[in-house]
């Protein structure tokens, strides 16, 4: 399938441009051989590379020819259908204007080639002047032909192709609309059979009167598509092939060039400076690409390549040299330097644009370099349509859903344009993240400083799109992805491209299945299609995302006659797909059983189940489509293709289950949801509403097994599962707060048998080894907040929240226990006191904690006790002041954990200070009867205190005593009642009241 199409896309009715991708960018090669199958005497490949070999080596020993820049004149025969100049195949001649300007740059090396062998190729283009009698022409370098005004047949043409002997190019049109070709570069701008783009006559070699040549006066020169006539700045549609690089690539046969991979596996182009391809790529491949041949990577940016249009830029100087050869010695080309058809160059401004006239390109999240995190660095260019007339600054901005810093980062936010520069290149760097955040959008523009360059009036946008490798299922088995009966419509779009055939839903239609179906039909009110328009359609699905899923199978119901005349499909359906970043980019779906779906006969019908590979669809988003096509000869069958019960199944990469570990990634703060997989696509663990923010945190599985192995905690020994998590930050971690999945098969915990839901997560510290006994204090045991088993799915999951940072987390028997697990231990100063609070997770046979303190982190003594709770399974909160501290005195505590069997154990120390204050005098207790303490906070040095009853008498009084730590007097002899207590200063008194009792 191979069109320019136009499509509807239903509810919206809204028209734009759909390109099909599948057509055959060049058919010179197999027209090329078809012709020497007819005629045995051709010039055969051995004969031209021989004849091209003394050509080049005269060259080189400066013999013949040298080649300065030279212009050659180009005539474009467009063969139209009647259309109004500039729409449809009677393409406008800004068009025609801007192909050459892209053919100048392409053969000068002003495409940004990143290789060092690129060349300039010293030849230009320019459009002619005149017509073969001399005449000016009204628009240079155009010849506007009609095909019925010529008696031409309708497009699409024959070229000897698909039938070696059916050439209605060059048996009709060429020789009847040809112009000089010593004098002009014939390009013949036509729609081709078979969705061929292009295709070029090769140059001849030697002039032997007995031999046959492939092309002759009549036939030399180049016919591409109207679709590909255009350029980088100004293309001639958003597809795959509009950018101009057709017309380079067939200009490059038509110099002696060969495909880049020889047309055959591992071939020879005759280049010694282009490595060895195993064949012909496409689209967008990446670097490097190795192959079968011992080639480390390909160069898939040559133009002789079938790569797209947008990367294209390399012509070597290997190939350069063959050209300048060609075009030195081959007929019909030797004398194009010398023509007196006149040339009218084309010349561009200094405006500016982002590349790709869509406004947007489409990226996977996924990363390929560097390890925290992981990057993937994407090119994008500001082309200029002519070059920089002097210097100029662009500084480029961003924008759009993603975030910067996160998602990604622009490398060159500076770009310095020097005159005569034509295209500076744009880094953005994409992170790998592990956040199920769906797609997300970063939006450039630029401004400009300087008057070198100026912004174009289109293009001045570019949204890259970011599609999420992150998928939230976690699944063993197969997960059915998309399941439609066609009871609604529910999200099913409708494409065209022309015709009055098209998809409807009813209860008209009749794929084998019951209520509605999809059927072909001009109006929905009949299962029946008009045999007598040409029609092509496509009922197209919802965004399918099958990120984290292979081995996808699609299966569906079909019904449908047709047309089929011996043995070829004119009215027929087939499978076909698009991919997520562009849902009009329709492609074929290489697997056996797509089609075509026609009865030969009479009506047929089926329910296939499609392998789709893995290649194209297995962790990827796209769109499934069913293809309908009829022509216009009347005699097509009713009905046209029916569709009904469409269902996609996938496999999930599962559960991990070896010792592996994931990627690393920068996790954010929030509730957003991280999945953690194996480098091989297993889910690991989920981690969510994250306290803070995280830089290069793995997930791996660091123990596997189905089996169980003994733990032993200082309150006793118990069974763990064989599997071990470990979550681990780049920086080590111990105060974040999360909520973590941890995923296990059925299998790993079928020992368990019926109580395996009712397990605990035991976390401990990193670094603590398993084999050893565990503390209460490296360890917390968790009752999980909730544990499912999905059997569909075949996984079970377990999720709990967890503080204090990152450790090792497993299973745990039910019936597992820890002492005391202190979760938390803090001190907080305040203005005259130390606060101490403390948070323990599990308790078992927990006495209570002895607080302990030190002025030099060394020496600590008692300095309270707080009784336990025992044992419990709940989290209890613990507090204690500290009253009698000195400011500006840093004070070390820790706890003291005791057991009822007075085991005890020490806890991590936490510091704290209070602040330079006035004198305070603390009484404890208060009211008081035995002792009673008696502190003055902020004193330096000993005093008197003095103790006066009610009656304002004195009755006890105790001299030079140190009060800056507790000292205590004894109340035996004293009655109760209130008294003042004072304390003797230097510049006075202070006083305290207390009660004895």
């Amino acid at each position: 399938k191979n069109l320019s199409l136009f499509f509807l896309f239903l509810p919206f009715f809204s028209f734009s441009q759909l390109v099909i991708s599948t057509p055959k960018r060049c058919g010179t090669d197999e027209v090329l051989k078809n012709f020497r199958r007819l005629h045995p005497k051709a010039e055969t490949d051995e004969q031209f590379e021989s004849w091209l070999n003394k050509k080049q080596a005269a060259r080189v020993a400066g013999t013949a020819k040298t080649l300065s820049v030279t212009t050659l004149p180009v005539v474009f025969h467009i063969i139209h259908s009647g259309e109004a100049e500039g729409s449809g195949t009677n393409i406008s001649q800004a068009q025609v204007r801007q192909q050459i300007l892209q053919l100048n740059k392409d053969f000068a090396n002003l495409s940004n080639s990143p290789y060092a062998v690129a060349a300039n190729s010293n030849i230009q283009f320019a459009l002619a002047q005149n017509d073969p009698s001399g005449n000016p022409l009204a628009q240079p370098g155009i010849d506007r032909i009609s095909y019925s005004t010529k008696g031409f047949t309708a497009p699409p043409y024959t070229v000897g192709y698909a039938i070696a002997a059916d050439n209605y190019l060059a048996n009709t049109i060429k020789p009847a609309t040809y112009w000089d070709p010593s004098r002009y570069i014939n390009v013949w701008v036509l729609s081709l059979e078979n969705g061929i783009l292009g295709i070029a006559t090769f140059p001849q070699g030697s002039t032997l009167s007995d031999m046959v040549y492939s092309e002759s006066n009549q036939t030399a020169g180049i016919a591409i598509s109207p679709s590909s006539v255009g350029s980088i700045f100004m293309s001639s549609g958003c597809g795959t092939y509009t950018k101009g690089k057709t017309l380079t690539h067939e200009m490059g046969h038509f110099f002696g060039l060969r495909h880049i991979w020889g047309d055959a596996t591992c071939g020879n182009d005759f280049c010694g400076d282009t490595p060895v391809h195993q064949s012909d790529n496409s689209g967008v491949p990446a670097h490097p690409k190795a192959n079968s041949c011992g080639t480390a990577d390909e160069m898939f940016e040559n133009y002789m390549d079938y790569t797209d249009d947008i990367i294209l830029n390399t012509f070597t100087a290997g190939q350069v040299a063959r050209m300048q050869t060609v075009l030195a010695n081959s007929p019909r080309r030797s004398t194009l330097a010398i023509s007196n058809v006149g040339l009218v160059p084309v010349t561009g401004t200094n405006r500016m644009s982002f590349y790709d006239c869509s406004g947007s390109m489409t990226v996977s999240e996924t990363g390929s370099a560097g390890t925290s995190p992981r990057y993937k660095d994407y090119s994008l260019t500001l082309n200029v349509e002519d070059k920089a007339t002097a210097n100029a600054t662009v500084t480029i901005n961003s924008g759009g859903t993603a975030v910067n810093g996160f998602n990604y980062q622009v490398m060159t936010p500076t770009l310095s344009f020097d005159t005569g520069d034509a295209y500076k290149n744009i880094v953005v760097r994409v992170y790998d993240n592990a956040l199920v955040e769906g797609n997300k959008t970063i939006v450039l523009t630029y401004a400009i400083s300087g008057y070198g360059v100026q912004a174009g009036t289109t293009a001045q946008t570019m949204t890259i799109n970011i599609t999420d490798n992150d998928n939230s299922t976690v699944a063993n088995n197969t997960v059915t992805l998309l399941m439609q009966d066609f009871t609604t419509q529910a999200g099913w779009g409708f494409l065209t491209g022309g015709g009055s055939n098209q998809f409807r839903i009813g209860s008209m239609g009749n794929a084998g299945g019951t209520g509605n179906a999809a059927f072909i039909s001009p109006d929905g009110t009949s299962n029946t299609y008009t045999n007598t328009n040409n029609s092509i359609a496509v009922l197209q699905s919802p965004l399918i995302n099958a990120v984290g899923f292979t081995n996808l199978q699609v299966s569906f119901k079909y019904r449908v006659y047709g047309e089929a005349i011996g043995g070829i499909a004119h009215d027929y359906g087939a499978l076909v797909y698009s991919p997520g970043s562009n849902q009009f980019n329709v492609m074929d779906v290489d697997a056996p059983g797509t089609g075509p779906y026609v009865g030969m006969s009479g009506i047929v019908s089926g329910n296939p189940t499609i392998n789709l590979p893995n290649t194209d669809f297995a962790d990827k988003q796209f769109y499934l489509g069913f293809w309908w096509e009829n022509d216009a000869n009347g005699t097509g069958n009713n009905p046209g293709l029916n569709i009904d019960d469409v269902a996609l199944t996938g496999t999930s990469a599962g559960v991990e289950t070896s010792v592996s570990t994931s990627y690393c990634y920068d996790v954010k703060s929030g509730a957003g949801l991280n999945i953690f997989r194996s480098m091989n696509g297993k889910g690991i663990a989920q981690l969510t509403s994250l306290s803070e923010n995280l830089n290069g945190v793995t997930a791996s599985v660091t123990q596997a097994g189905t089996g169980q192995t003994a733990i032993t905690t200082t309150g006793g020994s118990f069974l763990r599962s064989q599997k071990v998590f470990q979550i681990s930050p780049s920086v080590a971690n111990a105060s974040a707060s999360y909520r973590m999945t941890l995923y296990f098969t059925p299998a790993e915990l079928a020992i368990w048998g019926g109580s395996n839901l009712n397990l605990k997560i035991l976390k401990v510290k990193d670094g603590v080894s398993l084999s050893g006994i565990i503390s209460g204090a490296d360890a917390t045991l968790i009752t999980p907040s909730s544990a499912n088993e999905d059997a569909a799915a075949g996984v079970i999951a377990y999720t709990a929240d967890f503080t204090g940072g990152f450790s090792q987390f497993m299973l745990v028997s039910s019936n597992a226990v820890l002492p005391v697990g202190i979760i938390t231990f803090d001190a907080q100063a305040s203005q005259k006191s130390i606060a101490l609070s403390w948070k323990t997770a599990t308790e078992r046979a927990n006495k209570g904690f002895f607080i302990e303190r030190s002025g030099n982190g060394t020496d600590f003594s008692t300095i309270g006790w707080v009784n336990g709770a025992g044992t419990s399974s709940n989290e209890t909160s613990y507090r204690f002041i500290d009253h009698f501290v000195q400011p500006n005195t840093v004070y070390n505590y820790r706890l003291k954990q005791v057991d009822l069997d007075n085991r005890s154990v020490f806890s991590a120390t936490r510091q704290a200070k209070i602040s330079e204050t006035d004198l305070t005098i603390s009484l404890s207790p208060n009211p008081a009867k035995d002792q009673l303490r008696i502190f003055v906070s902020g004193i330096k040095l000993p005093a008197d205190v003095s103790l006066v009853n009610a009656k304002g008498q004195t009755v006890g009084k105790w001299r030079n005593v140190n009060l800056t730590s507790p000292y205590s007097i004894s109340l035996d002899r004293f009655a109760r009642g209130y008294y003042t207590l004072i304390v003797h200063l230097p510049d006075g008194d202070k006083t305290e009241q207390v009660i004895i009792q």
